[in-house]
């Protein structure tokens, strides 16, 4: 039996999210002996037998597909659990973190460096070594899916997250992702891209909205995520705990659902811990609630299929999502949670290899480094060169091994030299340790964590006064930095050498000592761009970051990172993909394989590249794309293709670089596409986006695209029994006639819709057309979000050309009883009923009536007063606040709304529309459940300090 000792509060607030609940599903249990299981047979299709085993399925059953449980029963250590259907023959899935390194609470893995790391080898064969490595201790520790690769862009250089990611720019990102997902699922692992969509931040990150316009969306948050599922086909992808447009994205039907209809993307989605809000986002494309059921719940389901809300068809389909994956991976053929030893020396190599591909050169000044035999006297400065830094939160691995800087350097520099090591907490007893050293090696580090954003890019602490102390004593100093992003360098140029070496993993220190050594050249690239200031960034207002109100305003658009930098001709401290070597490189020869071509036709280009030095050394070439503003508006440059190459001293190698027409184009949203522009375009190679030596240029002569329908006159909130004229505008801007042109809309069922087609026969190039129609809403029209599209068919050049606005309109619920859709209060003897916060715990009747909260009873909350809902305890009594629109009636200065928030503190808006058209929002705020203060919105106005039992818990 749970107890709980807690006191309970019941607040109050202007406005608020209301009570939620679940029932858990238990494991589900052999009910008879089934004999007949095609599904097992292993010569068919993945889709065929994920098809015939849900036929066989229960609603119970597929219920039990439909969120997690809590780990504590599975049989073996792991962070996510779905617990098996033995009647079936279904399996356990097993989940575990994360992106650097296995962590499933209980074992030991490899610490791999970080992925902002991997990302600055400029290298998709590195990051799919680092996710063999990966997938592999997945494997060996039982675990079936993996969360990772993240890939969220790093729209600001302070996000604790950006060690756990790639880059600024969505095409390296994607593409590393990619490759990432091949290593790990070439282990039979399921990976998992996380974390969709929007995700740019710690701050806040449960509540805040990434406000941001479609093209911005599409084009770089998520453009990396379409790249990474075209490039690695990842099994699974998590969305995330923020809102976009002010809409959840765990509960987002327009992004979850571009995920499969543009993106690509065939596997099914999880939901971060926790980030479902209702139980309709089964319809909006939600696959698996986790860590466990809240809403996905039988109770819940069972209750929203009731109201219409969600279908069987909803269900079916994210069942079956998930089903085809796990028998594409052999997980019914197989025993996925067999153990076995991680193979620790291989995966040791890989991290080391890894790490000394990613370093990254930032400062030579007269050669002070490699080191060489002449350096006899070494002071090595700082806690990190025997501490290794590392990232906190999710990602933080408990090592197998771990090695450090200290005892490399000692190893590699010899028993003839003198290696001398001082913490650095007293920067004298640096400074006089420097001043006696042919050389002074500071290592410094920066903290990075989930659940949180750095204050500032300067090191924490006292670094800066140490490596300047240090400089003072001795100019031939080092400084090797183990960030996981960006930092100032106020010292920077009283300093010779500065090498990143990032997160570096469990081999970092003799990959370091090789680095400085020059036994392997430094040819890692910055991923990101490094700004000279805190303020110096894309996102440099409040209004931008962290946002105001919850409210995040991506008002820089597409210009993020260098992007930015290059339209404010801005010079940040170290550029996008900038990154030395101890050898030199030369650009010569640059050719198309052809000069003009079609919008649909890739580009190749060919150039040499020779190593100037006496060094081997490998070379990261990259070609940007600078487009024409024929139709829109376009950065100065994007990056439109990499490489690298390796190269013995004096040799010259030809490479080969392919454009494809995805990083020629622009999407555009009115066509709801991807579209290559016709003009002239620029493309330019080199060493970093800075540093651009050959440019040559391509023309596109015609396009294909775009072809536009803007829609308009169908408000956001619609109602029932009344008719609304839409318009439809057709623009066609490509330089071809639109042939077969049909306008075709779907409406929800019951709605009318005259005419619902509409023949626009050919449309010459250039030209448009506006059409019109009426759209009414039943007077028994369901309440909810409905969705509403037009779509725009037709053929340019043969070629079928298609475009789907959809629309969200909202039919309100009648009353806030009618909206209920989840469990919140239940009867003491009844408990099971309700479950508020997943954990079987929920609100109960007796102890709220001792505070004198009974259903239809009046609730008083300062002069003003409200009615708690007068529905049965056990039956649905409460609404999960997430996007419902609710009519009220009534006069007064007050609008008074009971709610409660779990696990965690909610905030948002209410948004109250008036008879007379006008609108007002009201911010809505609740601490955690269990917490005994109120908030500056909300008051507590129920409180019992009695012992809680089980399926009974405290309520604000």
């Amino acid at each position: 039996m749970k107890v709980r000792s807690k006191p309970f509060r019941l607040m109050a607030t202007v406005a608020g999210a209301a009570i939620a609940s679940c029932t858990l599903l238990a494991p589900a249990q052999a009910a008879f002996a089934d004999t007949a299981q095609p599904w097992m047979d292993k010569t068919q299709s993945p889709a065929q037998r994920a098809g015939e085993l849900l036929a066989a399925m229960t609603l119970p059953e597929k219920v039990n597909m439909l969120h997690g449980v809590d780990t504590s029963q599975s049989p073996i250590p792991t962070i996510g659990y779905i617990p098996p259907i033995p009647r079936l023959k279904v399996p356990g899935l097993t989940m575990t973190d994360g992106p650097v390194g296995i962590r499933t609470g209980a074992d030991k893995s490899t610490q791999l460096p970080s992925a902002s790391a991997a990302a600055a080898s400029f290298d998709p064969e590195v990051t799919k070594k680092f996710g063999a490595v990966l997938g592999a201790d997945a494997r060996a520790l039982g675990q079936q899916q993996l969360f990772g690769p993240g890939q969220n862009i790093q729209r600001v250089p302070t996000n604790g997250r950006n060690f756990e990611y790639y880059s600024e720019d969505p095409f390296l990102s994607g593409t590393l992702a990619g490759a990432n997902v091949q290593g790990i699922q070439d282990q039979g692992v399921i990976a998992t891209v996380k974390h969709y969509v929007g995700n740019n931040q710690e701050t806040d990150r449960t509540t805040v909205s990434a406000n941001m316009d479609d093209r911005t969306l599409h084009e770089i948050y998520e453009k990396n995520f379409a790249v990474a599922i075209a490039g690695g086909d990842p099994g699974s992808v998590m969305c995330s705990y923020n809102k976009i447009n002010n809409v959840y994205a765990c509960d987002n039907s327009d992004t979850l659902g571009s995920l499969r209809s543009q993106l690509g993307f065939t596997g099914f989605v999880v939901s971060d811990y926790p980030a479902t809000h209702a139980t309709t986002s089964i319809a909006d494309g939600l696959n698996v609630e986790l860590p466990t059921g809240v809403f996905f719940t039988q109770a819940n389901v069972e209750a929203a299929l009731a109201k219409g809300q969600i279908t069987q068809a909803d269900i079916d389909n994210r069942v079956r999502e998930t089903l085809t994956v796990l028998f594409k991976f052999g997980l019914f053929d197989r025993d996925g949670m067999a153990r076995s030893a991680i193979d620790e020396a291989s995966d040791n190599a890989a991290a080391q290899s890894i790490e000394t591909q990613s370093a990254v050169l930032l400062q030579n000044d007269k050669g002070v480094l490699p080191l060489g035999s002449s350096t006899q006297k070494i002071a090595v400065i700082g806690a990190p060169a025997k501490n290794s830094a590392k990232g906190d939160g999710s990602s933080k691995v408990d090592p197998l091994s771990v090695d450090n800087a200290y005892d490399a350097i000692v190893s590699r520099a010899g028993s003839s030299a003198s290696v001398s090591y001082v913490d650095g907490s007293d920067a004298d007893q640096a400074a006089a340790a420097a001043k006696s050293a042919d050389v002074a090696l500071v290592f410094v580090k920066d903290d990075e964590s989930e659940g949180g954003d750095r204050p500032s890019l300067a090191l924490p602490g006292t670094q800066d006064a140490l490596i300047s102390a240090v400089a003072a004593a001795n100019p031939r100093t080092v400084v090797v930095l183990q960030t996981g992003s960006a930092v100032l360098m106020p010292w920077v140029k009283n300093v010779q050498g500065v090498l990143q070496t990032w997160y570096p993993g469990a081999r970092g220190g003799a990959a370091t000592a090789q680095l400085l050594w020059g036994d392997v050249n430094p040819s890692g690239k910055l991923p990101q761009t490094w700004p000279a200031t805190d303020k110096q960034t894309p996102a440099n207002t409040q209004a931008q970051y962290p946002g105001i109100n919850d409210e995040g305003s991506y008002s820089e658009g597409i210009y993020v990172g260098y992007r930015w930098y290059d339209k404010n001709k801005e010079t940040p401290l170290f550029p996008f993909g900038y990154g030395l070597s101890y050898t030199g490189f030369r650009y010569s020869g640059l050719t198309l394989d052809h000069t003009s071509g079609k919008s649909d036709d890739p580009v190749t280009v060919s150039f040499d590249v020779t190593n100037t030095g006496d060094r081997a050394g490998a070379e990261a070439p990259q070609l940007y794309v600078s487009k024409p503003g024929t139709l829109a508006e376009t950065a100065p440059k994007e990056l439109g293709a990499f490489g690298k190459v390796q190269l013995a001293p004096h040799e010259t190698k030809k490479v080969t670089l392919t454009v494809n027409p995805r990083e020629l184009s622009y999407w555009d949203s009115a066509a709801q596409a991807f579209t290559v522009q016709n003009g002239t375009y620029t493309l330019a190679v080199g060493g970093s986006s800075s540093s651009l030596p050959l440019s040559t240029k391509y023309d596109v002569k015609k396009t294909d695209g775009p072809v536009r329908a803007e829609v308009s006159g169908l408000p956001g909130i619609v109602e029932p029994g009344k008719t609304y004229t839409v318009t439809t505008k057709v623009s066609n801007v490509s330089d071809s006639s639109l042939t077969s042109a049909a306008l075709n809309v779907s409406a929800a069922a019951g709605w009318s819709v005259t005419p619902a087609n509409q023949n626009l026969g050919t449309i010459p190039a250039g030209r448009g057309t506006t059409q019109t129609f009426t759209v009414a809403i039943p007077a028994d029209a369901k309440p909810g979000t409905s969705d509403f599209s037009v779509t725009l068919t037709g053929k340019v050049n043969g070629k079928d050309r298609s475009v789907t606005q959809t629309q969200h309109p909202v039919v309100p619920y009648a009353s806030m009883a009618a909206a209920a859709d989840t469990v919140g209060v239940a009867d003491t003897g009844n408990s099971a009923a309700g479950n508020f916060d997943g954990s079987g715990y929920s609100y109960s009747t007796q102890s709220l009536a001792a505070d004198g909260v009974t259903p239809g009873g009046t609730v008083a909350v300062g002069t003003a007063k409200t009615v708690f809902p007068s529905q049965a305890p056990g039956t649905p009594n409460a609404v999960s606040a997430s996007g419902q629109v609710i009519k009220a009636s009534g006069t007064g200065k007050s609008l008074v709304v009971l709610g409660a928030a779990h696990n965690g503190s909610a905030r948002g808006w209410l948004t109250a529309t008036f008879t007379d058209g006008t609108s007002a929002q009201a911010p809505i705020d609740f601490s955690d459940w269990y917490s005994n203060a109120s908030t500056g919105l909300s008051s507590i106005v129920a409180t019992d300090p009695g012992t809680r039992q089980p399926a009974v818990a405290n309520m604000m």
